[in-house]
């Protein structure tokens, strides 16, 4: 797939101020859960191990909430985000599913596993 030139990763939640907010608490009661959240972000912010895998990775990668994504972008990712998704002179593709982010259960290495072999 080397014909992707940007990664996109889509969070389970809202940006903005309101949105984290409603995330935090909902997280909080078990009413709220993004897998790709917990790869990449720890209490304090984005975890340095993410840092490392976004340098490693090679190809611009970006993040956004369910309320920030573009018209085309959000007709693809419709019902199932979170994910990850390569964007190509075509459209998009995806590269790591809910599930497999599920899976990974918050470890970055897993996650860089997972985009290198989706990226061969």
């Amino acid at each position: 797939m080397s014909n992707i030139n940007q990664i996109i990763g889509i969070y389970q939640a809202d940006g903005g101020i309101l949105g984290e907010l409603k995330y935090i608490s909902g997280k909080m009661f078990g009413m709220a859960h993004c897998a790709l959240c917990d790869i990449t972000h720890g209490r304090t912010g984005k975890k340095d191990a993410w840092k490392e895998c976004e340098e490693n990775l090679g190809i611009p990668i970006k993040f956004v909430h369910l309320n920030e994504r573009e018209a085309t972008l959000e007709e693809y990712t419709k019902n199932i985000t979170p994910c990850i998704v390569g964007k190509t002179s075509k459209g998009y593709t995806e590269l790591v599913n809910s599930e497999q982010l599920e899976n990974c259960k918050g470890n970055v290495k897993e996650l860089e596993s997972l985009l290198l072999d989706s990226l061969k």
